[in-house]
C-alpha cells in the first residue's frame, strides 16, 4: 500500500510538473473555474511493473570431504521466492575424514581452485586399494573368457574323449567274447545232460549201474541250472559295461564340445558388466581419495564453515560456497506477469544499503504459487510467479537475504511524442481522445491513437503535433480559495477529461 501511494504521489507530482498554464472560462459569481493544460511533449515514455523480493546469490556450492562439489541451491531450481532447493550430502560411504587443515573463514573471497580445507585420506587410500584388487579380478576372468579355451585344455579334452571311446569299444570287444564263452558253457552243460539221460533211459531199474546214472543225470541238471544262472549273470554284466562304457563316451563328447567351444557371450557380457561395475568403485575411491582436499569449484564467497581441525567431519556439508551473480528474486501478480518476458531490464532497489542496482529479467517460473494476500478484499488467495532478476555488478552492501523492491521495465519507447495520462479520455474499445486547446482558447475533442499506455505518461502515435496544448483537468476558484482537478482516478490510477480512460 505504501508503494502504491508513493507511485500515485509521483504521478501528481508529473502532473504538476507539465501543467503549463491555466486558461478558460471564468464562472460568474464567487466562483470559477478553468482548465489545466500540458504541452504535447517529446521524451521517454516507459511501463514498469514493480514487486518485493530477496537477494540471493545465483548459485551456492556444497563441499563435503570425499565427494565432488555438488549444488547445494540454485536460483534455476527454486520456484519460489527466495531460498534454495539443496538438500545435505553426507561423505563418501561410511569413511571418516579428521580434519587436517582449514584455511579459509566465512565470508572469504576466494578463486577457483584454492585449497578450503583437507582432511586424512588414510581410510579413503584403503578403500582404493580393495576397490582395484577386485577390479584386477574381474578383468583377468573376462579377458579368460574373451580368450576362449587354452591349448592344454583343449589337449585334455581330447585325450579324455579317446580314453572313452577306447573303453566303449574294449567294452563291446568283451560283451562279445563273454556272450560267446557263456553259450559255449552253456552247450557243455546241455550236452552233459543229454548224455546222462540216454543213459539212463538204456537202462532198466534193475541195471546194477541204475541208480548211479540217475545220480549222474540229477548232478547234470543241477550243474546245467547252475551254468544258465551264471551265464545270464554274466551276460548282464557285460551289457552293463557297455551300457556305462557308451554313456562315458558320450559326457566325453560333451566335455570336448564345451572344453573347445568359445566363452558364451552371456558370460562374456556379465563379465564386461562386473568390471564396469568394478571401475565405477575404483572411480569413486579414487575420488574420494583426490577430494580428501576441498579446492573452490569456481571464484566466490565463502558463506559457512562447519569444519575444525582435528577433529573429524560431520555429515552435510563441510564448507559452502555461493558463485556467479546475485540475483534478485521476486512475486509477481497474475496481472502483471502477462507483460514480463526474459531480457527485460530491470532495477531492484536494495532495503538495507537504500541502493538502487540495474540488472535483466533472466527467469520466470512458470508456475504460480498463491500468497497469503487477498484480492480486491474477496479474501480469495491471490496467483504470484517468482521471477528472477540478474544484477549487475552489486555494491559489497547488498548481501544476501536482504529485502528488495525489484522494478521491470516491461515497455519503453525514446523520443516518444507524449501526453500526460489524465489528458486522455476513453478506451481501448471505444477509441481514445483528448480536449485540445485552440488559438483562440477554446477547445476540441480530438481522437487518438496510442501506444504504451502509463499511469504518468501516454504515447500518441497519430493525431496530435509536438507543441500542442492539451486539456489534463480543472481548476476552480471559489470565494478567493483555488481548487484543482486533474481528473485523476486515484482508485484506478486512470483519467484525464470527462468520462476518463481504461488502458
Amino acid at each position: 500500500m505504501k508503494l502504491r501511494l508513493a507511485s500515485i504521489a509521483l504521478i501528481l507530482v508529473g502532473v504538476g510538473a507539465v501543467v503549463l498554464t491555466v486558461v478558460g472560462p471564468v464562472f460568474g459569481g464567487s466562483s470559477s473555474s478553468a482548465y489545466v493544460t500540458s504541452t504535447v511533449t517529446t521524451g521517454t515514455v516507459s511501463a514498469t511493473a514493480v514487486a518485493t523480493g530477496t537477494i540471493s546469490p545465483s548459485t551456492v556450492y556444497g563441499l563435503s570431504f570425499g565427494v565432488a562439489p555438488v549444488i547445494a541451491s540454485s536460483v534455476a531450481t527454486t520456484s519460489g521466492v527466495g531460498g534454495s532447493t539443496g538438500s545435505s550430502s553426507s561423505s563418501s560411504g561410511s569413511l571418516t575424514w579428521p580434519v587436517q587443515t582449514v584455511p579459509v573463514t566465512v565470508g572469504q573471497t576466494v578463486t577457483k581452485g584454492e585449497t578450503l580445507a583437507t582432511a586424512d585420506a588414510t581410510a579413503a587410500q584403503l578403500q582404493l586399494a580393495s576397490a582395484q584388487a577386485t577390479l584386477a579380478s574381474a578383468q583377468s576372468k573376462l579377458t579368460t573368457d574373451q580368450a576362449g579355451p587354452t591349448a592344454l585344455a583343449k589337449a585334455q579334452a581330447s585325450n579324455q574323449l579317446s580314453q572313452a571311446e577306447n573303453s566303449y569299444s574294449q567294452a563291446v570287444a568283451n560283451e562279445k567274447i563273454t556272450g560267446q564263452q557263456n553259450s559255449q558253457t552253456l552247450s557243455q552243460a546241455e550236452a552233459a545232460v543229454t548224455a546222462a539221460q540216454n543213459k539212463v533211459n538204456g537202462e532198466t531199474s534193475a541195471s546194477p549201474t541204475y541208480a548211479a546214472d540217475v545220480a549222474a543225470l540229477q548232478a547234470a541238471q543241477s550243474n546245467l541250472t547252475t551254468t544258465r544262472l551264471k551265464v545270464t549273470q554274466s551276460n548282464q554284466q557285460a551289457a552293463q559295461q557297455v551300457t556305462s562304457a557308451s554313456l562315458n563316451e558320450t559326457a566325453a563328447k560333451l566335455q570336448y564340445q564345451n572344453s573347445t567351444a568359445p566363452t558364451a557371450s552371456a558370460t562374456v557380457t556379465a563379465d564386461q558388466a562386473l568390471v564396469a561395475s568394478d571401475q565405477a568403485a575404483v572411480n569413486a575411491a579414487q575420488l574420494a581419495v583426490t577430494d580428501a582436499t576441498l579446492v573452490a569449484p569456481a571464484d566466490g564467497l565463502i558463506t559457512a564453515v562447519n569444519i575444525l581441525p582435528g577433529v573429524s567431519a560431520p555429515s552435510g556439508y563441510a564448507i559452502e560456497e555461493s558463485v556467479g551473480p546475485m540475483v534478485a528474486t521476486a512475486a509477481f501478480a497474475e496481472s502483471a506477469i502477462t507483460g514480463l518476458a526474459v531480457g527485460q531490464t530491470a532495477t531492484a532497489l536494495v532495503t538495507g544499503p537504500d541502493v538502487s542496482v540495474p540488472g535483466t529479467l533472466t527467469q520466470i517460473v512458470p508456475v504460480a504459487s498463491s500468497s497469503g494476500g487477498t484480492s480486491g478484499g474477496s479474501g480469495s488467495s491471490v496467483a504470484t510467479y517468482a521471477v528472477t532478476v540478474t544484477l549487475t555488478d552489486p555494491p559489497a552492501t547488498v548481501l544476501a537475504g536482504m529485502s528488495a523492491t525489484v522494478t521491470v521495465t516491461t515497455a519503453s519507447v525514446d523520443n516518444a511524442l507524449r501526453v500526460p495520462a489524465t489528458a486522455l479520455s476513453g478506451s481501448a474499445a471505444a477509441g481514445y481522445t483528448v480536449e485540445l486547446v485552440n488559438a483562440d482558447g477554446s477547445t476540441s475533442s480530438v481522437a487518438v491513437q496510442v501506444g504504451v499506455v502509463t499511469t504518468s505518461y501516454v504515447q500518441i502515435t497519430n493525431g496530435l503535433s509536438a507543441g500542442e496544448t492539451v486539456v489534463t483537468g480543472t481548476s476552480s476558484t471559489r470565494s478567493g480559495t483555488t481548487t484543482t482537478s486533474s481528473g485523476v482516478n486515484l482508485n484506478a490510477l486512470t483519467g484525464g477529461g470527462p468520462g476518463g480512460f481504461v488502458p
